[in-house]
């Protein structure tokens, strides 16, 4: 039986955050944030889950992975079998370490730039300043480093790149699944190397604030989800760059929708928050089906996504759903000391209350029958 291109059971006024784990032949996609990043809880059939990403709750401190698997009865220690971190920034990476940690029985995966010689000279080079958010990303990854290096064990940390299956079980008597990387290019991975290379400090250098490059979205892991007739695809913060051999256009590029046989999505995790540079027309029209259902964060430093944005994603989808209303940026309040001490240290500063964090939770039958719901934080357009 070919999928259905419709959603099906998606109701005008959408319920909310089921608070019980799925059953073994439900798939789920949990969107979490803003919060302090991004993070994608995944339930791929049989009491299995995968984590994309990391970001923590502002209540507690802790990985919202964590809090929201806790909640609903998952012997996470056991239950997660993968932890994927897409790239290296602050906003996806943020307790990683953690989740690795408590994870037990999970593997990670990342680019292989991640470990390159280049990128653990800089993480052994520059350490954190307890005092600004500058290098979060640099003294996460270090602790992962740490942490991996003192389990001993090489079967915790598998390298990823475009066409690498995570997981493909098709099989009689099982619901099919599969998760397979649309990226990073073998391109992307070099160009990353190359950007970490350039950030080796010079002889009596002084130390840089903002170790990891922006660029480092070459090295964003994009996945091509499959549970029964139900397709997502999680863009990550994937861009549209003039190379030919990375980003978005490396993916049409390569042939691998074909040769892979990779279904058309019901379900997109639009990338970087809905930005137009995540953009791609071939996105809506060889990996989507026609007005899917768009799902994505918000990231309020760079105002993603706009007003254009929203405009332009509610035209190419059946409904858009953000973890957060991104037009809300309310100031946080400051003791007036603090306030003329920020003042006097900050070119540009914007302020946005994160202490809510938004949740958008997707459960599919293997016939593709969807059940979406979203706390009161997330907005439906």
């Amino acid at each position: 039986m070919r999928p259905s291109n419709k959603l099906k059971n998606l109701k005008p006024s959408l319920p909310d955050i089921q608070d019980t784990q799925p059953a073994s032949n439900i798939a789920e996609i949990s969107l979490f944030g803003p919060g302090v990043g991004e993070c994608i809880v995944i339930h791929m059939g049989a009491g299995q889950w995968f984590i994309i990403d990391s970001c923590l709750c502002p209540k507690t401190n802790e990985p919202i992975a964590l809090s929201y698997l806790r909640s609903i009865g998952v012997d996470y220690a056991n239950k997660v079998i993968g932890i994927l971190i897409s790239h290296w920034h602050s906003d996806h990476i943020r307790g990683a370490s953690k989740l690795l940690k408590h994870c037990t029985h999970a593997k990670l995966y990342c680019s292989s730039a991640l470990f390159s010689k280049e990128a653990l000279t800089l993480t052994s080079l520059y350490k954190a300043n307890r005092f600004t958010d500058c290098d979060k990303n640099t003294e996460e990854f270090s602790s992962i480093v740490n942490f991996l290096h003192g389990t001993n064990d090489p079967r915790r940390l598998e390298f990823i790149k475009a066409r690498h299956t995570v997981k493909d079980i098709r099989q009689e008597n099982h619901v099919p699944v599969r998760l397979i990387a649309l990226s990073p290019s073998n391109m992307a991975v070099t160009q990353s190397i190359v950007n970490l290379v350039k950030l080796q400090p010079k002889e009596k250098s002084q130390r840089t604030r903002a170790v990891v490059p922006q660029s480092e979205n070459l090295n964003a892991v994009a996945i091509h989800f499959t549970f029964g007739q139900l397709s997502v695809i999680l863009g990550s913060d994937l861009e549209n760059h003039d190379n030919e051999n990375t980003g978005w256009k490396a993916v049409f590029n390569d042939g691998m929708i074909a040769d892979l046989s990779l279904s058309k999505a019901h379900v997109f995790k639009v990338s970087h928050h809905g930005g137009q540079s995540g953009n791609h027309d071939r996105i809506w029209c060889d990996l989507l089906h026609d007005k899917p259902l768009a799902i994505t964060t918000t990231f309020s430093r760079s105002h993603l996504p706009c007003d254009d944005d929203i405009e332009r994603l509610k035209k190419q989808s059946k409904a858009l759903l953000i973890t957060r209303d991104p037009t809300k940026n309310k100031k946080i309040k400051h003791d007036k000391m603090v306030e003329r001490e920020l003042r006097s240290i900050a070119k540009e500063r914007i302020t946005v209350n994160t202490k809510n964090m938004g949740h958008i939770q997707i459960r599919a039958t293997e016939q593709g029958k969807l059940t979406v719901g979203m706390n009161e934080h997330a907005v439906r357009y």
